[in-house]
């Protein structure tokens, strides 16, 4: 394996950096690991004014704060309480062929005439297109096991209803649903408990796939064992993307060429892409985050952030990573998008 040389970069500079931005551009995070703890051992204080109208009690409330910096506190706490369950039930309804790789299924309707099935058909396909079908697979994948979950939330919910208890599941679904029924700023995008963490899956599984298009442009010529072991050390160089506000996270995506203009999941990685790079950690090369792509950005009048929900729930993120990986390398996506590779 060759070892690009090390460079000056510490590992957490992009997070620092990030950080500073945010700061820059007038906005203070909001924990949600502490509202996590506080509601594991007082379930009730979902229902406080602290919690709805206070951000939690944890920062002063900026004068002049937007309606939304409430909402978003609420929402974004409520789905990552949610969430522990939502990883557990991926973890346990993955289905696997009996050869152990994912039982990946082909999307209804594809444009591309792919079928994962179809290995033959699927070599013949330029590494673009295979990629971007892959993606639109994992993307259909994740979103029919999340319909189950949420379902199964909403059933909690009323079930709890009918017989008067409460559950803390019961309870984060209520507070969601009221939030984002009353909301200034979910309302209008029509966001229900469903459709905005299909939304977040899908960002999640776009930057993964990312991370490994990525692998075969920078560090050309590996095998799939060594491109999954510098991908897997790398994960703590990009998760400190999912802590920063949404609309910091989108800004450094559309700058650095990481996200197509219609911000959807599908679309391959292209060459010209200028968010990651490749550093070195201990003589083994990693991918990290460019922090020199970062720029500051607040909606006006935004002053609070929480960071993706997701990025809150233990193993999470490196979950959709590992289906990532897992279906990379079935599929022979390394080799495929090596440089001069047939198409």
């Amino acid at each position: 394996m060759t070892t690009p040389p090390p460079n000056d970069r510490r590992p957490n500079d992009f997070a620092l950096a990030y950080t500073a931005a945010h700061n820059e551009a007038g906005m203070t995070r909001v924990s949600v690991a502490h509202l996590l703890d506080r509601i594991d051992k007082e379930p009730d204080f979902l229902f406080s004014e602290e919690f709805t109208h206070k951000l939690g009690g944890q920062c002063p409330v900026h004068h002049g704060a937007r309606p939304e910096d409430f909402e978003k506190i609420v929402v974004n706490t409520t789905l990552a309480h949610l969430y522990e369950p939502l990883r557990l039930h991926i973890t346990k309804r993955l289905p696997l062929t009996p050869e152990g790789f994912i039982d990946l299924p082909s999307p209804p309707e594809s444009p591309t005439g792919l079928n994962t099935k179809d290995r033959e058909g699927l070599a013949k396909a330029p590494p673009d297109q295979l990629c971007s079908f892959l993606r639109d697979c994992s993307c259909h994948l994740l979103d029919a096991m999340i319909r189950e979950w949420a379902i199964a939330v909403m059933t909690e919910e009323d079930r709890c209803r009918q017989e008067g208890q409460i559950t803390s599941t019961a309870a984060a679904s209520y507070m969601l649903n009221k939030t984002l029924a009353e909301s200034h700023l979910y309302k209008k995008s029509g966001y229900d408990i469903l459709s905005i963490t299909k939304t977040g899956s899908h960002t999640a599984l776009h930057v993964c796939w990312n991370v490994v298009e990525v692998a075969p442009m920078l560090l050309p010529g590996l095998t799939a064992e060594e491109y999954e072991a510098i991908i897997r050390r790398s994960l703590k160089h990009v998760v400190p993307l999912s802590m920063g506000s949404l609309g910091m996270l989108v800004t450094y995506m559309s700058k650095t060429k990481t996200e197509h203009e219609d911000h959807l999941a599908i679309h391959a990685l292209t060459p010209d892409q200028t968010a990651f790079i490749v550093a070195d950690e201990k003589g083994e090369p990693v991918i990290q985050l460019d922090p020199n792509q970062i720029e500051p950005f607040a909606k006006e009048g935004e002053h609070h952030y929480t960071g993706c929900p997701a990025f809150y729930v233990n193993g999470m993120i490196k979950l959709y990573l590992e289906i990532v990986l897992a279906i990379a390398y079935d599929y022979q996506v390394y080799d495929r998008l090596q440089p001069g590779a047939a198409t």
